[in-house]
């Protein structure tokens, strides 16, 4: 508890009759003093026990709507608190509002319980310009004395959240050289037949667990809310390596390559939710891996990589171009030395032991990120397993020896590729339209291996139709 300015003056009060006794050498002054005192102390005792009895009584709630916002947009925040039984004392509650949001109105947060009455609620306006996971955790409730002589401050968790989503692109084409496709990937037959789900292990509870999950006789014995997890013997492991490099921040700003290929991988973690399957994502950058969470089928696993994909931005500037760095495939070099074979020129007796090192194109490849991240996702599978790599084709090599890789190890791979053609600046490039096609036909002409293409559809659209129009 904390005195308050109104207890500061009649303490001095008591104090100042104190002195005036002795100054008088009167004992009729220290009766006041000791009067005050007296009334001091029974209203400290009185309000400890307002207060306790409000600390016993009271039960608060946060909620918000919509769970899901677009950047930029608002929420409504409703807080409400219940007393079981009255005081005779004010009571105020504050929403402790994150700092990524801002509160349209600041009386909004605070919410007032009169003396006598046994509850009360408000509803407060957010605005949520910064994309991530929002959570509404503290309030702060502050409890005066009926005699306003001393106050109590104390917090209160909660565990209301709100998903702020990053623009998303309108319009998005997935489909195979131009055509949209109707499936609906990470989709598979539910057939198999087993014990189904088994405990895997028991942990404290975290906002977005459902009520389903709470494990009663932990929760009794540990005295905080615990929640029971379970892995599936025998689902399909969806592995998710996502390129996160600085070009695929190519693009305006909310349609960046990066934010289509976002809404896939956003696509694939909710569809192995629905089927409960286990998930293994990577995020990679020009780097290396930056995240990495899983395998798991726990309800955390989902949280935290849709949380961790929306709030994952590559970084713009000058991009990373492979072109010129990627090493030349064994194949492509025997033909060139064979060309330079007849070739008698200075240049070509240079060029030509260059050309037969296969050596340096295994080492350099196995020395990228994105080929070192679908090297350990398919290392680390066991059983049925789908690796899925959504990267573009600025690395055509590292690309396509990645998914050699991944077609022998895994059960099934699936490539998305977003064409670079599509997001430049510059008016889009025929045949760099007919090279994307290419390589994504000879990426789905691997064993166990499908390769989409993930564009803005209009863009798409217009460049299939500037193609087929013949030039006069």
């Amino acid at each position: 508890m904390v005195p308050t300015r109104r207890w500061t003056v009649f303490a001095g009060a008591a104090c100042f009759f104190v002195v005036f006794a002795v100054i008088l050498d009167e004992p009729a002054p220290l009766f006041a003093a000791g009067g005050l005192t007296a009334w001091l102390l029974a209203a400290q005792l009185d309000s400890f026990r307002t207060m306790a009895a409000a600390d016993d009584a009271l039960s608060t709630s946060v909620s918000v709507e919509p769970s899901t916002v677009p950047v930029g947009n608002q929420a409504v925040v409703t807080l409400a608190a219940s007393l079981a039984s009255t005081i005779d004392a004010p009571l105020d509650v504050e929403l402790a509002s994150p700092p990524s949001v801002d509160v349209v109105a600041e009386e909004q947060r605070h919410l007032r319980v009169e003396a006598g009455e046994a509850s009360g609620s408000t509803v407060c306006r957010i605005s949520c310009p910064v994309a991530g996971h929002v959570s509404f955790d503290t309030l702060r409730v502050t409890l005066r004395g009926r005699l306003g002589l001393f106050t109590e401050t104390t917090t209160v968790e909660t565990d209301a959240t709100c998903l702020v989503e990053p623009p998303s692109p309108d319009g998005i084409h997935v489909g195979q050289g131009g055509e949209r496709t109707g499936t609906i990937f990470g989709e598979h037959a539910s057939t198999q037949s087993g014990p189904g789900l088994v405990p895997h292990e028991t942990r404290r509870y975290l906002p977005g667990d459902t009520l389903s999950q709470i494990d009663w006789r932990t929760t009794a014995r540990m005295n905080y809310p615990h929640i029971r997890e379970f892995e599936s013997e025998s689902d399909l492991l969806l592995s998710l390596v996502v390129d996160v490099g600085s070009n695929m921040a190519a693009g305006p700003d909310g349609r960046t390559m990066f934010a289509y290929a976002r809404e896939v991988a956003l696509g694939l973690v909710e569809t192995a939710a629905s089927y409960n399957d286990p998930l293994s994502v990577r995020l990679v950058t020009d780097e290396g891996t930056a995240w990495e969470f899983g395998p798991s089928s726990s309800s955390n696993a989902y949280h935290e990589s849709r949380r961790e994909l929306l709030a994952f931005d590559p970084p713009s500037g000058a991009t990373h171009s492979s072109k010129s760095a990627s090493p030349l495939a064994p194949a492509d070099a025997l033909a060139r030395r064979e060309t330079l074979e007849t070739d008698d020129s200075p240049f070509a007796t240079t060029l030509r032991p260059y050309l037969s090192a296969s050596r340096t194109y295994l080492s350099r490849v196995s020395e990228r990120p994105l080929f070192d991240a679908v090297k350990t996702a398919c290392h680390r599978v066991d059983g049925d397993d789908h690796l899925v790599l959504v990267t573009d084709d600025t690395s055509n090599v590292e690309t396509y020896e990645a998914a050699v890789v991944a077609s022998q190890r895994c059960t099934q791979t699936t490539v998305f590729l977003t064409p670079t053609a599509l997001f430049a600046e510059a008016p889009t490039d025929r045949s760099r339209l007919v090279a994307f096609e290419e390589f994504r036909q000879r990426l789905d002409g691997l064993p166990s291996v499908e390769a989409y293409e993930i564009a803005p559809r209009t863009a798409l659209e217009r460049a299939t139709t500037d193609t087929k129009t013949p030039t006069t």
